[in-house]
């Protein structure tokens, strides 16, 4: 009796072309992760720039609605828990009433209002020319003005072709961004 040989058809890969569609894979991403990481910090550098702004809005209406003057200053409240102010924006900041208008946080006469945490890093937020990083009070009274004009910097560490982001103050307390019209240090 002849047996009869059945061949099954196998399923599947070869080497070559799993070798070929990871050599395909692997160049693809290496020409598309520098310009991906730009991307990445531009949107990063958008979205601080968007948040310190939304700071300057919630003080100023917050001086409003409470008629009394309200602060920001530079904390480190959201690691350390403690409300003092100094150092400078990149380690955070919190917003309180400033019923004194001391250049400081007083925890008998002051309320806590917001905490927000540190800028990330790869970014830093400067003064206007990028030679150093900021620190101090900014305060709004109750009638919304901040009697200051003010311009800071966001800018991306070791990426000098990123273009910057600068918030800009004025004394009425109205707080603006601008892409771009700056280069960082």
């Amino acid at each position: 009796m002849l047996e009869k040989t059945v061949f099954k058809h196998q399923v599947g890969i070869t080497l070559i072309e799993l070798l070929a569609t990871v050599l395909v894979l692997s160049v693809t991403v290496a020409l598309v992760a520098p310009t991906m990481h730009g991307t990445l910090m531009s949107n990063q550098l958008q979205t601080e720039t968007v948040r310190f702004i939304d700071a300057f809005n919630l003080a100023r209406s917050e001086a409003v609605l409470r008629n009394a003057a309200v602060s920001l200053c530079p904390s480190k409240m959201s690691s350390t828990g403690l409300a003092v102010c100094g150092g400078t924006f990149d380690d955070g900041w919190i917003l309180f009433t400033n019923v004194d208008r001391k250049p400081s946080f007083s925890p008998s006469t002051d309320e806590v209002l917001q905490v927000f945490s540190p800028i990330p890093s790869g970014l830093r937020l400067t003064n206007s020319v990028g030679d150093r990083a900021v620190g101090g009070i900014i305060t709004f009274l109750p009638d919304g003005s901040s009697r200051r004009n003010l311009s800071l910097l966001f800018c991306a560490i070791g990426s000098p072709s990123l273009a910057s982001q600068r918030v800009v103050l004025n004394s009425v307390g109205r707080a603006r961004s601008i892409k771009g019209d700056t280069q960082c240090a």
